[in-house]
């Protein structure tokens, strides 16, 4: 008896997992995921010719960053980085992987910082909740971010894998998952993918700088 649910439940996982990888093949979730691939290959790319092009052109700029850093307060830094991560990501997280190599442990400070954009990105889930209680918020979002919103209506978490892991707008897409009430659980789980993608970039900038 228990071998036979057992069977039933693998045939339905299967089941669940065939129609899943159908229907993000018809919708372009598989195509969309490849082109961002590529723009994450390139933009990694074009980060690190730029900053090797400044550090020729500039020979002080490493000495005069690093004075820059010392000069200011890691806690307010870390704090700036919080706030970008709940609002919109002002700034990309690689400018501060690249300056967690200053501390005495860097992959602990990258941890922090991981740490940190996904807890910027369930703040943001939950202003994108409770803005349903402010008619005019939620329709300002809902218009601010339609391609964001169009695409998690469209492939629903895979669009929050995408965003956690690539150079797109996570904040965004994190506070659309909550305007439309995406299931929490499966939020934070999903959410998850952004350490990835975080100590995936230290990983490989910490070999160039």
């Amino acid at each position: 008896m228990e071998q036979a649910l057992r069977v039933r439940d693998k045939r339905k996982v299967g089941h669940t997992i065939k129609r899943y990888h159908h229907y993000y093949k018809r919708k372009g979730g598989y195509s969309f995921f490849i082109k961002n691939s590529v723009r994450v290959a390139v933009g990694l790319l074009v980060l690190i010719v730029a900053i090797l092009l400044l550090r020729q052109l500039a020979p002080n700029l490493e000495a005069n960053f690093e004075a820059l850093l010392a000069s200011l307060s890691t806690a307010k830094t870390l704090l700036f980085f919080f706030a970008s991560e709940c609002l919109f990501g002002l700034v990309p997280p690689d400018f501060f992987i690249i300056w967690s190599q200053n501390f005495a442990s860097p992959f602990g400070m990258v941890a922090l910082l991981a740490l940190l954009s996904y807890s910027g990105g369930v703040v943001s889930y939950f202003l994108g909740l409770y803005s349903s209680h402010i008619p005019a918020v939620e329709n300002w979002i809902k218009k601010k971010f339609l391609d964001q919103l169009l695409r998690i209506r469209k492939w629903g978490g895979l669009m929050i894998v995408f965003a956690a892991l690539f150079p797109l707008p996570f904040s965004p897409v994190c506070m659309v998952a909550g305007t439309i009430r995406y299931p929490l659980g499966s939020f934070f789980l999903l959410a998850l993918f952004r350490f990835i993608r975080v100590f995936g970039y230290a990983f490989i900038l910490f070999q160039v700088f």
